[in-house]
């Protein structure tokens, strides 16, 4: 993909080297994914003689690299990645809610040595907090303000890394704030973790960052206390890893022989972007050229011919019936913006709504177009509360997570309410299956993301795709479906008379 000009690219190095202590010795070194937040377009490992895996965390999502050794030698690991951040001056990383599993709040409410929600300096510390009603969002606020406000900076070797310290003597290191505050968040039973990164910023020797995420509202909320910054991050914060407060973890290694480097450079912007205003006729079959911003919804609709194609193959050479020839395709792109279970949710209410909603108005004896206006009435009216009662739950959909679908799909009702006026309610609702079954595969192959960077840079690919429609079109064979409804006719024809 471009990247725009107002964008930038990053550079972010890493080189471990360390001698092992014993055999099988392993180092997991956290590692950069691709997020809301940013975008990890290239990445490139070095690791002569070590065996390499990368894994992702159940609890934290934290991607690592894990490097083993089988001998007593001395290593040497590289690692390089090309990062784009988006033009803006802040991230928050919590756009889409997140539901916590048991599992998870536990191990984000759990006291250890580094973070003692029961010693006396954090108790003491609590009798400051505010009382009475007192929200969570309240709390979360006063936390912030505790280790962000009240400490002053100060050194390791004087005890700052300390959390009884810090909070005793209000002075603290950036990681005595930052354990100081998800203490404190958990004395108060608020879900909360450390977190690791990078601020992508050219200097001499950067060290990573360690700030504070803490779960309210079913969102991850980043918070820095030593600079000020509560539920929003600058853009150039690049968190690595998450529920931990370094880079690297080490197993069987030799004390004091890790030694870890980081190289952090900003990448030029490609040629093209810099060439913009050099206008030639060949730019317009250039789609890469066009704002990032636009990428994801050209190539959505550049998916669209996939989805149909897949739609085609099931109608003319496997079988399965369908609402329309498009509606699969529609329906597989709606779910591309809504989580699978708000679209289950809409695509429940509507067809429900539609079948209850028919038998009712039969009684009526009302034309087809009233009847459906009033049908889509209650539907909108029921999916405008249901989102109201989502939000008093605290779990808050995206807009175009329910408006979208929720369209798409009360199109549908008109073709299930006239399917089953013609050819009855069983029909009608092996068509719904039927759709529902197209969709699904449908959806499989537009939320491939490769697909979907590959047809944005070579849309020619879509000739192979009419390609396909005129060989489909052309097929005069028996469907598969009709080798199994008419099995029992071919057994009798084969059977010698």
């Amino acid at each position: 993909w471009r990247v725009a000009e107002e964008d930038s690219q990053w550079r972010l190095r890493y080189e471990i080297a360390f001698t092992t202590a014993e055999e099988d010795a392993s180092v997991r070194i956290a590692i950069p994914a691709t997020s809301n937040s940013y975008e990890v377009v290239d990445q490139e490992f070095s690791e002569p003689g070590l065996d390499s895996t990368q894994e992702v965390g159940a609890l934290t999502g934290t991607r690592e690299w894990r490097v083993r050794a089988r001998h007593l030698d001395p290593y040497l690991a590289s690692a390089e990645f090309d990062i784009r951040l988006p033009a803006g001056d802040f991230y928050f990383d919590g756009e889409s809610p997140i539901a916590l599993s048991s599992d998870a709040r536990a191990r984000f409410l759990r006291a250890d040595d580094f973070l003692p929600t029961q010693s006396p300096n954090v108790q003491r510390a609590l009798q400051e907090a505010p009382k009475g009603d007192a929200s969570q969002g309240e709390l979360l606020q006063w936390a912030f303000e505790r280790c962000s406000q009240d400490m002053r900076a100060t050194t390791a070797d004087e005890g700052g890394d300390d959390v009884g310290f810090a909070l005793e003597a209000n002075r603290a290191t950036d990681l005595g704030r930052a354990r100081a505050m998800v203490t404190i968040c958990r004395a108060l039973r608020i879900p909360s973790r450390l977190v690791t990164g990078f601020e992508l910023r050219q200097e001499a020797t950067p060290q990573p960052r360690v700030w504070v995420e803490a779960y309210l509202g079913h969102q991850w909320l980043p918070f820095a206390p030593q600079f000020g910054f509560a539920r929003r991050l600058p853009r150039n914060f690049v968190p690595v890893r998450r529920g931990g407060e370094t880079i690297v973890q080490t197993q069987g290694v030799k004390d004091g022989t890790l030694a870890t480097n980081f190289r952090i450079v900003r990448l030029p912007p490609p040629v093209a972007a810099l060439r913009k205003d050099v206008r030639r006729p060949s730019q317009i079959v250039d789609l890469t050229r066009l704002p990032v911003e636009m990428h994801h919804i050209l190539s959505l609709m550049l998916l669209l011919p996939f989805a149909a194609l897949v739609a085609a193959v099931f109608r003319n050479i496997v079988g399965i019936r369908t609402f329309g020839t498009f509606s699969p395709a529609l329906l597989a792109i709606s779910f591309l913006y809504a989580a699978w279970g708000t679209g289950l949710l809409i695509l429940s209410m509507v067809i429900g709504f539609g079948v209850v909603g028919r038998t009712l108005l039969e009684r009526l004896q009302l034309l087809m177009v009233p009847r459906l206006s009033i049908i889509l009435t209650v539907i909108i009216l029921c999916v405008v509360f249901g989102v109201s009662f989502l939000d008093y739950m605290e779990v808050t959909p995206s807009a175009q997570a329910v408006l979208l679908p929720m369209v798409i799909l009360t199109t549908m009702i008109e073709r299930l309410y006239v399917a089953a006026e013609e050819d009855g309610l069983a029909f009608s609702i092996q068509l719904a299956a039927g759709t529902l079954v197209v969709a699904a595969c449908a959806y499989l192959v537009v939320s491939w993301d490769a697909i979907g960077r590959l047809i944005l840079i070579y849309p020619e690919i879509h000739f192979l795709s009419i390609a396909a429609f005129i060989f489909i079109g052309r097929y005069s064979g028996y469907r598969l479906a009709e080798l199994i409804r008419f099995r029992d006719l071919a057994k009798t024809e084969s059977r010698p008379q």
